[in-house]
């Protein structure tokens, strides 16, 4: 199947990137670039597909952000140490999750865009300014789903809107809050709704690119997060009465992740392993049974068998055994026990023969076809937002018909007659939790539902996080998780070193 294929000029990206390794520590771009590059339409094109390029490279801390510090994985054989204090809570400023400079040097791509994109209209006739209007919408959205990303990890965060041009800039900007960053993301998806297509003509580039749906989806999930209510419903309404996304039939739910980009994609991350566009996701769920047979992955995290046990209550949910996971016992040490891989980025369907790294040969070889899409967001998700908004303003008949489309796809039974606004939070977070387990977004659907309305639930979140552990790991859940800073990874102690202008989540101080 074909790939949005990211046609990249090499020395520009080498050059762009390689000044950034962290980004509080820009090297500013010379005159070159702007004088002997900016020359034409097709050199805005290739930086735009750079800024996607870029986001790419995010997508195992994607992951790993959004489901490490949550409840519906547990480590693997082969987990790095690092991971590790990371899911087991021992959080501290020099761990290496906690650098942020992936998702900067994506946002400077895209300020890099906003800036000379406007500058080659008058220097290539060919190139108008409806032409850079749209590809500025792309930076728009590509910059404001990295700053939603940082204010959910990292909470208050440097908001920086200018790309590095000369040494009288200032590379060391100051915090801005989570508010500020609210304000202007959803201030610059406004702009950027306005001038995005509502399709490219061509399906992989509707689900790799930007398009108004995926700018309206992530408003409405940004909007939800910040508890605006009205205004996720209305976001979520765009995309749903467009006519242009579905649910796909349940049998063929599997599909959503192979072959990918389904009529119920909305915006997913693309790779290409002809294009030698890989992840990591392969590698890091498959087991490793350490004997040299396949199959060939690193055992890095598995799901959690407490939550296979909440699946196995409804056999008849087709989102579980042999598609959200699969339970394996195969060669070496795992004779001697049973394991449930995340199934998602592993196999091709729901049966257990295939896998994107089998071979007819035998040969290990699943790194290379680890091309599966990272999903941003699909159509169940904007019905789950809306449900949820519909709940925190009373319309629960409302929000029960939404989450039954859900239930329904998946053959599990309807929920009915529930007038209970907690009981109805609490089935959303279970059916988020089935719907997108592995995919990123468990860790952030917590904290949503722990500081909701001054942190109304918040005892309800750490236990949660608490279930299932032994005495000792929960008291000590019960203790970190009460204090919200803790809910935030600090900025790492590098940044904080080289910046005296930014400030320490004052959890992590003296940690």
């Amino acid at each position: 199947m074909g790939k949005f294929r990211l046609y990249i000029i090499i020395v520009l990206l080498g050059f762009l990137s390689t000044g950034c390794s962290d980004w509080l520590q820009l090297e500013p771009e010379s005159e070159l670039t702007r004088d002997e590059f900016w020359q034409s339409g097709e050199d805005v094109q290739s930086v735009v597909a750079g800024t996607y390029k870029e986001l790419a490279g995010t997508v195992v801390n994607l992951f790993k952000w959004g489901e490490l510090r949550a409840d519906l994985m547990v480590p693997g054989a082969n987990i790095s140490n690092t991971d590790r204090q990371i899911m087991e809570g021992f959080i501290y400023p020099e761990n290496p999750l906690n650098r942020w400079n992936a998702l900067y040097r994506t946002i400077n791509f895209a300020n890099t865009v906003l800036k000379f994109s406007p500058l080659v209209v008058d220097r290539d006739q060919s190139f108008n300014e409806n032409e850079s209007k749209a590809f500025e919408a792309e930076a728009l959205y590509l910059r404001s789903l990295c700053y939603y990303y940082l204010v959910r990890i990292f909470r208050d965060v440097p908001l920086v809107l200018e790309a590095s041009e000369n040494d009288a800039q200032d590379y060391y900007p100051a915090i801005n809050s989570e508010n500020e960053i609210f304000l202007q993301i959803i201030d610059d998806l406004q702009t950027a709704v306005q001038w995005l297509p509502t399709s490219y003509g061509r399906q992989v580039y509707d689900k790799g690119r930007a398009t108004k749906a995926a700018a309206h989806a992530l408003m409405a999930d940004i909007y939800l997060y910040f508890e605006k209510y009205q205004a996720c419903i209305n976001a979520c309404d765009q995309v749903i009465n467009s006519g242009l996304y579905g649910m796909i039939d349940g049998e063929d739910w599997f599909m959503n992740f192979f072959p990918g980009n389904s009529n119920e994609s909305i915006f997913e991350i693309q790779f290409d392993k002809d294009l030698e566009q890989t992840n990591n996701l392969y590698r890091m769920f498959a087991p490793n049974p350490g004997d040299g047979t396949y199959p060939d992955g690193n055992d890095e995290f598995r799901v959690s068998p407490y939550f296979v046990t909440e699946f196995e209550k409804y056999p008849s949910d087709r989102r579980g055994g042999n598609r959200t996971y699969m339970s394996y016992s195969g060669a070496g040490w795992y004779r001697f026990a049973t394991t449930h891989v995340l199934w998602k980025f592993v196999g091709t369907e729901g049966i257990p023969s295939l896998v994107t790294g089998a071979s007819a040969s035998g040969y290990r070889i699943g790194n290379k076809e680890s091309d599966a899409n990272w999903i941003i967001y699909r159509y169940a998700d904007v019905l789950l937002i809306k449900a949820e908004a519909l709940v925190e303003q009373g319309a629960y008949s409302d929000a029960l018909e939404l989450i039954n489309l859900v239930r329904n796809r998946a053959l599990v039974e309807p929920v009915k007659d529930i007038n209970n606004k907690n009981s109805l939070e609490d089935i959303i977070l279970e059916e988020r939790a089935k719907e997108f387990c592995g995919e990123g977004k468990r860790w952030f659907d917590l904290i949503r539902y722990g500081r909701r309305n001054s942190f109304e639930r918040m005892d309800d979140f750490i236990e949660l996080l608490a279930d299932h552990k032994s005495y000792e790991e929960a008291q000590i859940i019960r203790s970190k998780y009460s204090n919200p800073n803790s809910w935030y990874l600090p900025i790492h102690q590098d940044e904080i070193d080289q910046n005296d202008r930014l400030v320490q989540n004052p959890y992590y101080i003296n940690q």
